[in-house]
């Protein structure tokens, strides 16, 4: 080949990378000036897509939470000499599982609706009458002091209505705001019941014939992926149970467990409402830190309106304690050490889950972030092994 010619290819690849090149940028340029709108547009594509799964995802959740129950069950079916010529003994075991939380749900509200009319039946409506005419009072005064006190500074009358009438726009609008969210959720009550009844169809079809869906996942990934990304495949699913399981059910056990105790302790102590809010905080408690914020604010509100401050003190000291037991003694005992994260990544975790899928992201963000750093975790792992076999190697060598 004569020079000139490789001379011309040499120019027509670099004539090509360079147009390439400004393609590349150009629509790169595009995406980054039109980013909002295609985020816009992408995030609300993936919510109508969440929406339409959603049943999906909440049976798969529900299955996957009631699955040790079932296991237990159908194991003591197998075990048992009146059980165990018994046909299709997971059916059975998934009826019994669900019965029995059903029961459990029953109970809880059964509870919590007692607790509250008990309470208000024993309630002294003069003590608590007298109680709102002093907090009235203390309103009044506190009115009549502004309204000194703006006199003292002088504030010209048009000023100060131009002042009123913005902030009771504000108010007004805020009320707005409110009631529409009200209305809107009535209305779409029935679409949180369909999507519940829904939910637990398809969770309970999980229960009963997941072994086959777990056989047909598995054939359908051995016939079409080769070997080393099916053995991928299953580490991400291992270590996302063992996060997951060792997380979300562990914290399920530890809410219980505070649900019980703060309700004893406060039944203790003479507080008013306390099996409510022992209820409240243990199920504040899925969610790391609202619990006890529950507690404690709802203990000082319930002391405060009944003008008991010597059971506020010793239930917000009791509850300190439990609190403190509870951090060091119980939730280690049921949640598994390898999955426990630093404060300050749980509380990102939480920002982060909030800001992306609301209350059910703020239950997923923590047994995420702990996947996360488990998958961290053995990543460090492995490349400190890696180095040190390196190292021995050239040593011997």
């Amino acid at each position: 080949m004569k020079l000139r010619d490789r001379f011309n290819r040499k120019y027509l690849q670099i004539s090509l990378y360079a147009i390439f090149t400004a393609i590349v940028i150009y629509i790169l340029s595009l995406i980054a000036k039109n980013a909002p709108a295609i985020l816009k547009d992408l995030m609300g594509r993936v919510s109508w897509v969440l929406r339409v799964i959603k049943p999906v995802i909440l049976g798969f959740v529900f299955a996957y939470l009631i699955e040790p129950v079932v296991v237990f069950f159908e194991q003591k079916f197998h075990k048992s000499k009146l059980f165990k010529k018994m046909k299709r003994q997971r059916t059975w075991a998934a009826v019994i599982s669900v019965v029995l939380l059903f029961i459990a749900i029953a109970g809880l509200i059964s509870l919590l609706i007692y607790s509250v009319t008990d309470q208000l039946r024993l309630a002294n409506f003069d003590d608590f009458i007298e109680l709102v005419e002093s907090y009235i009072r203390s309103i009044e005064g506190y009115i009549y002091f502004i309204l000194q006190y703006l006199e003292k500074l002088d504030i010209g009358s048009n000023q100060f209505e131009q002042y009123l009438e913005e902030t009771l726009t504000v108010i007004i609008n805020s009320l707005n705001d409110v009631g529409q969210s009200i209305v809107n959720s009535i209305s779409n009550i029935s679409g949180y019941f369909t999507t519940i009844v829904f939910s637990f169809i398809i969770g309970f079809y999980f229960i009963i014939d997941g072994k086959r869906f777990k056989s047909f996942l598995k054939r359908t990934s051995y016939a079409l992926l080769s070997e080393k990304t099916n053995n991928k495949i299953s580490v991400i699913l291992n270590d996302l149970d063992y996060a997951f399981s060792g997380y979300i059910r562990g914290q399920l056990a530890d809410a219980f467990v505070m649900m019980i105790l703060i309700s004893l302790v406060l039944s203790i102590t003479g507080v008013k409402f306390s099996l409510v809010i022992g209820i409240f905080a243990g199920i504040g408690n899925l969610i790391p830190y609202f619990g006890p914020i529950i507690a404690y604010i709802s203990t000082t509100i319930v002391c405060l309106m009944n003008g008991e401050m010597n059971k506020l003190v010793i239930s917000i000291i009791i509850l300190i304690i439990i609190q403190f037991i509870d951090g060091n003694f119980i939730g280690p005992k049921l949640l598994s050490r390898s999955i426990q994260i630093h404060p300050l990544i749980i509380i990102i975790s939480l920002i982060f889950g909030s800001a992306i899928g609301g209350f059910l992201g703020m239950l997923l963000a923590v047994p995420v972030g702990a996947y996360i750093k488990l998958v961290f975790v053995k990543f460090i792992d492995n490349r400190i092994e890696k180095k040190t076999i390196g190292e021995k190697d050239k040593s011997n060598s």
